[in-house]
């Protein structure tokens, strides 16, 4: 029986807060992998037809990272932050910001992975400087990258868990 995918938002109406939350078809250090690796963030990072590519990626708490996102006859996108915490395979504290949004202001995203049987739970909690930083996220597209991003994330975790 196939587990259909299922992407949850909630959205607080005050203050400047969103969770996502997903049932990822794969088991926990598998998406840890998915989510923690370069090689493989740059498969799934965006919407379809994107491409990416990690240019900074220090992968320790106070390191830094950095993704550029190609969009087909578009701009290139810089994402980037600092890693806050790290604990494998079930967390991940990041400051998450792109160039020319918020004026160098970050949000701070919480990443937890929690195991469900073959399943995993992703959910990520992003608390932003201000209410019109959280509304401008909103604006600039990301729910079309979110579910094209899940997406991929779904076919790469799809080949990496048959490849175990």
């Amino acid at each position: 029986m196939a587990v259909v995918a299922r992407t949850l938002v909630d959205i607080s109406p005050t203050e400047p807060i969103g969770t996502i939350t997903r049932t990822l078809n794969a088991p926990r250090e598998v998406v840890w992998r998915a989510v923690s690796e370069p090689r493989h963030l740059v498969q799934w990072w965006g919407p379809h037809g994107y491409t990416n590519a990690v240019t900074v990626y220090d992968f320790r708490v106070g390191g830094r990272w950095q993704i550029h996102t190609v969009i087909p006859n578009g701009p290139t996108v810089v994402f980037q932050g600092e890693f806050h915490e790290i604990a494998a395979p079930e967390k991940i504290v990041r400051t998450f910001g792109m160039e020319g949004m918020w004026a160098g202001r970050y949000a701070l995203e919480t990443l937890t992975l929690e195991a469900d049987r073959q399943r995993t739970i992703y959910r990520a909690t992003s608390r932003f400087a201000s209410r019109a930083d959280f509304e401008g996220m909103i604006a600039s597209g990301m729910e079309k990258g979110m579910n094209e991003g899940f997406e991929r994330l779904d076919e790469l975790l799809a080949r990496l868990a048959a490849a175990a």
